[in-house]
């Protein structure tokens, strides 16, 4: 047995096969399948993202000039029919819960970060992924435009995803923080978008802090003043009661505000939260994390592939977007367990020619220094005779 795996299959051995087909025999994705199983699907979207390709003619044509390294890497050749086939039958549910299963496996690995602040910090927002409506007919957003909307709760402390779900564009994005804002003790941050008093409230009935934009046209009665530095970037720091014949009955409890200035901006912000015990200038920096989960889907969109899809039904692009947020997750853990100093993207860059070699990721990063050269046997006999 050789002692090395390829590059690919070092950066999949987290995920358990048995996990894998846990998933797959919940919605029975394999049934009446004989050869191109959903998990040679996953392995082979995997390679598509990785190595970039555009449509799934390209992932056909690399793995045909590739062909003699598949067997190795655990994949096998495809042809397109069979590949399309596959993303319009395969439930995207089993992606899923692929996702939710490495999600837990990197929770529980201690990671180059710690807590930044006392309670874990989960970051929520969404983006909306443009499509083409006559293509994408199931995806309607606007009334000429289609769109697929992936929320998401960003860990703040790990800066990877911690739970996600996907909905056509039309779904507004306020409706994510009944499957997102579920834990208790943690710090939940997010932009005015997400401003329901009905939902900040179950966040305080959970035990949980919340940390968000205040809308301009709220309404709400001053009870007290905190005292603050006024030299300082805290311009007010009060408790507040809301007034609005809606809004108190929905949220019946005091809330604090805060005007903050930004120096490097020149802008004043107004944060509301529940959290009555930090620092103000604390709750400011806990709020500028938010811009974190910016970051990442600006990342995902332009390092993976999840604005061009390879195939049109809702089924397919869903199963293709749950791929790329398992890659990140995989990528985040092989950074975490080999210790590596590189990014994610240089990560992905040094993949792209080598998936399918006998190395490991960390191999990739550290260069090894060159065998040593052996001598001749002429070299050696002549040093024998002493000459």
């Amino acid at each position: 047995m050789t002692k090395y795996t390829t590059v690919i299959g070092n950066l999949l051995s987290p995920i358990s096969r048995s996990d894998f087909q846990a998933a797959v025999n919940l919605y029975q994705a394999d049934k009446r399948t004989k050869t191109f199983t959903t998990y040679d699907l996953f392995k082979s979207m995997l390679y598509g993202q990785l190595t970039g390709c555009l449509s799934v003619r390209d992932i056909e044509s690399a793995q045909r000039a590739n062909s003699r390294h598949l067997y190795h890497a655990g994949l096998k050749p495809i042809k397109r029919s069979t590949f399309c086939d596959a993303m319009e039958r395969r439930d995207h549910r089993v992606f899923e819960e692929v996702f939710f299963t490495v999600t837990n496996l990197a929770r529980n690995l201690n990671g180059r970060r710690g807590k930044r602040f006392n309670d874990p910090l989960k970051i929520i927002d969404a983006t909306t992924i443009p499509l083409c409506l006559e293509k994408y007919g199931w995806a309607v957003f606007r009334q000429t435009t289609g769109a697929v909307k992936l929320h998401l709760r960003l860990d703040g402390d790990r800066l990877l995803p911690d739970d996600a779900y996907l909905t056509p564009g039309a779904v507004h994005d306020v409706n994510g923080m009944v499957y997102l804002c579920t834990e208790s003790g943690v710090i939940y941050v997010f932009d005015r978008g997400y401003m329901n008093y009905s939902s900040l409230y179950r966040i305080q009935l959970d035990n949980s802090i919340f940390v968000t934009r205040m809308k301009c046209n709220g309404t709400y009665k001053r009870i007290q003043n905190n005292k603050r530095d006024k030299d300082g970037p805290i311009r007010s720091d009060v408790i507040i009661k809301l007034t609005g014949p809606l809004t108190k009955k929905n949220y019946p409890e005091p809330l604090r505000k805060i005007r903050y200035y930004d120096k490097e901006t020149d802008r004043t912000y107004e944060f509301i939260t529940n959290d009555f015990e930090r620092d103000a200038q604390e709750i400011a920096e806990i709020y500028k994390q938010r811009w974190q989960v910016e970051l990442f889907f600006k990342w995902i969109k332009q390092n993976l592939r999840i604005k061009t899809f390879w195939g049109t039904s809702q089924n397919a692009v869903y199963t293709q977007i749950w791929t790329a947020l398992i890659l990140s997750v995989l990528l985040w853990i092989r950074q975490t367990l080999d210790g590596l100093s590189v990014t994610a993207h240089q990560l992905i860059q040094m993949m792209k020619t080598t998936l399918l070699t006998k190395n490991s990721v960390a191999g990739l990063c550290y260069a090894t220094p060159p065998p040593r050269e052996k001598p001749s046997a002429q070299l050696v006999f002549r040093h024998f005779l002493g000459s």
